[in-house]
């Protein structure tokens, strides 16, 4: 229980730091605002697009392909809060994906990628199969965007399995549940407050590229669906003494919608090497069924929070870019005297190049309308 509370205010520690920046980042910056054309908008009767050049650089004009490496996981932790347990009753589930290679794929203001080699993680005979499946698309500018992904992770091992089985040694298999399925739709609206100075996808898609240090106050808000399911029960048979009414718990389905805000950086040097830091928190309010293994189930409603944290290292020239950066968020699904909280993590290494291209008639339409203009 106090592992769980220390982790919680681990996450809100990087906001309180953010906060502290934002005077010098988002205040004391160059008050004069240059009026820049965007040479991919540069078509007759578009209105001008108006950012200051000295800080960030747009690369709409560029056809981008990246390979990249990633590796994904997905933590469950449900804590019974029992004072009788002394924390070793604790779920710690574990869903390890296979390590990805892929290609990404950025043109103005739609990313596409797709993976197409996998290699399962060390260890896999002693913490089971987990197989994944992820689907991510983001629309809009620099101004704001929306992102949304699916994920679905299937197979979780427990890793305090040495805590409660008395049997366990070192070496053994973990207690496995691979029947255990985390599926999610999420769908995220970012706004951010100094985008004539502050490019967020510098750091992550380089469609645009920092060239001085800044940063910018996000808005965001969230709705999504999340289900988490499971045939034998989440609990282990060894320690479901301890979780009271939650032992015979099955499945979760869960509606949130929530809003909140947060700060991002971009530290510059050179005008190529930079460091990305973002933090975000989130008022959610949550409607959830539970499912039981006796196939009863019962709806509850709830009000809790969430969190965003991430962070990208690389260097960004004008044509090549190279970088190491990781996503991570994390959802508390409160139930009464039960703590669960879901995390996500994602660590990825992309290595791209920008490829100068010609619009073709129709596109510069498309680019003329208000619609595209909206985005």
């Amino acid at each position: 229980m106090q592992n769980s509370r220390m982790q919680t205010n681990k996450i809100k520690i990087p906001l309180l730091i953010f906060i502290l920046l934002s005077t010098f980042f988002a205040f004391a910056q160059d008050p004069q605002v240059q009026e820049a054309i965007d040479t991919s908008r540069a078509v007759k009767g578009v209105k001008k697009l108006k950012w200051d050049t000295n800080y960030y650089k747009k690369y709409s004009d560029r056809l981008i392909i990246a390979v990249y490496q990633s590796a994904r996981n997905y933590h469950i932790e449900l804590d019974p809060q029992n004072p009788a347990d002394s924390g070793k009753a604790n779920q710690n589930y574990y869903a390890d994906a296979n390590k990805v290679t892929g290609i990404e794929v950025d043109f103005d203001k739609i990313s596409v990628s797709f993976g197409f080699r996998s290699e399962a993680p060390q260890n896999a005979a002693l913490k089971g199969k987990t197989t994944y499946s992820n689907f991510g698309v983001s629309v809009g500018g620099n101004k704001w965007f929306l992102e949304g992904s699916y994920r679905k992770f299937k197979g979780f091992y427990d890793k305090n399995t040495s805590a409660y089985d008395t049997t366990y040694d070192a070496g053994d298999a973990y207690y496995q549940n691979s029947s255990m399925v985390n599926e999610s739709v999420k769908a995220k609206f970012f706004y951010f407050t100094n985008n004539k100075r502050f490019a967020y996808k510098s750091s992550y898609t380089c469609v645009y590229r920092q060239i001085r240090s800044s940063a910018s106050w996000v808005l965001t808000s969230n709705l999504y669906y999340n289900s988490l399911r499971t045939d034998s029960g989440f609990v282990s048979p060894l320690v479901r003494k301890y979780y009271d009414a939650y032992a015979n718990l099955k499945g979760m389905r869960m509606l949130g919608v929530s809003g909140g805000g947060g700060f991002s950086v971009n530290i510059v040097l050179w005008k190529a090497v930079f460091f990305n830091l973002t933090g975000i928190a989130n008022l959610e309010s949550q409607w959830r069924k539970n499912d039981w293994l006796d196939n009863s189930d019962n709806e509850v409603a709830y009000f809790t929070s969430s969190f965003d944290l991430r962070a990208s290292l690389g260097i960004n020239n004008k044509n090549f870019f190279l970088t190491l950066s990781s996503l991570n968020d994390m959802n508390l699904y409160n139930s009464g005297k039960l703590f669960i909280s879901s995390t996500f993590y994602s660590g990825n290494f992309t290595i791209g190049y920008r490829f100068k291209v010609k619009y073709p008639t129709w596109y510069k339409q498309i680019q003329a309308s208000k619609l595209y203009n909206m985005i």
